[in-house]
């Protein structure tokens, strides 16, 4: 596990206009960074670290990055140091320890091709966002794949794995590999999410509690119906007349008067009225919703809220509910 990553020649020696930076004077930081590139120590180096970004270089540079340069050398391009989140959950059971080295080929992937990347080794499953913050998941044998029902659709551990995915017009899928795949990494991403909100080290305990919120999670996703508008729209239900939903609805409305800038829209909006029957939400704004999925108030007998489609393309009147 490591806390820094080196990008090199990332960063042009003359500057980006409207990158803001300052330089990093602290010996203890000094000797940190050091440490991070393998630097003798000693060595003249400067460090400066970006605290402001404008949205053009948003892709590729992150407010906190440590730019490296070294005085006498003429380059034309810097490099980066980039400091990292890494979370894991390692069960104590019939397991090895984490293999850093599959993990860390996951997040130079991520990072080098600013995407998220995921990889399985049969054992673990490592998770990486654009942003170099990896989660790792390692268990016993062939628990990547038994994590969720279409972990499959992005793992490929096994050919057969990879045939499944194929568009095949004289199979009759339930879901179609692309949606798979679409499904299958809203789980992953929540997963994610989930490890590095618990980390760095998450409790083993806990493993079959996530398992059980992951599959719960992938369920909810699978079965979402496929948007008919051009703006990819759905409808989000509220139950929150239902005794199994009341306590999530209650919380909710707490946490809408204490910051409602925390809450996703779809749940802002509704905790601020008496009353609404459903609102129009995103496949994104969906996704965000579901990050509430691990509180308690969400409970397994019934889902605070439930989903359908938009049938017509009108969108005034009565049917513009919201």
């Amino acid at each position: 596990m490591i806390n820094y990553v080196c990008i090199a020649k990332l960063f042009p020696s003359a500057g980006i206009s409207g990158v803001l930076g300052v330089p990093v004077q602290d010996p203890k930081e000094v000797n940190e960074y050091w440490d991070a590139m393998g630097i003798v120590p000693g060595q003249q180096v400067r460090f400066v670290r970006l605290t402001a970004i404008p949205d053009h270089a948003k892709p590729h540079l992150k407010v906190g990055d440590i730019v490296c340069k070294f005085p006498g050398l003429s380059e034309r391009f810097l490099d980066v140091l980039r400091p990292v989140e890494t979370a894991y959950l390692a069960s104590s059971w019939r397991t090895e320890p984490v293999d850093w080295e599959h993990a860390e080929e996951v997040r130079s992937r991520s990072i080098e091709n600013n995407s998220w990347e995921a990889s399985s080794d049969n054992y673990q499953i490592a998770i990486c966002d654009p942003e170099g913050r990896l989660a790792v998941l390692r268990a016993r044998k062939g628990t990547p794949k038994r994590l969720f029902k279409t972990a499959y659709a992005v793992l490929q551990e096994t050919e057969r794995d990879k045939m499944r995915m194929k568009v095949d017009k004289t199979v009759d899928y339930r879901l179609d590999p692309d949606r798979k795949k679409r499904c299958a990494w809203t789980t992953l991403r929540y997963l994610h999410g989930y490890l590095l909100k618990n980390g760095p080290i998450v409790d083993p305990e806990k493993l079959h509690w996530v398992r059980k919120l992951v599959r719960r999670h992938n369920e909810i996703v699978c079965s979402l119906p496929n948007p008919k508008l051009e703006n990819r729209q759905i409808r989000m239900h509220t139950r929150r007349r239902s005794k199994h939903a009341r306590e999530f609805w209650h919380r909710i409305r707490r946490e809408y008067l204490i910051d409602s800038e925390k809450l996703p829209r779809p749940l802002a909006f509704i905790a601020s009225k008496r009353e609404v029957r459903w609102i129009r939400v995103t496949l994104d704004e969906v996704e965000e919703v579901l990050k509430y999925i691990d509180w308690p108030e969400w409970k397994d007998i019934r889902d605070p809220v439930h989903f359908s489609n938009l049938n017509y393309s009108v969108e005034s009147g009565s049917k513009a509910w919201n």
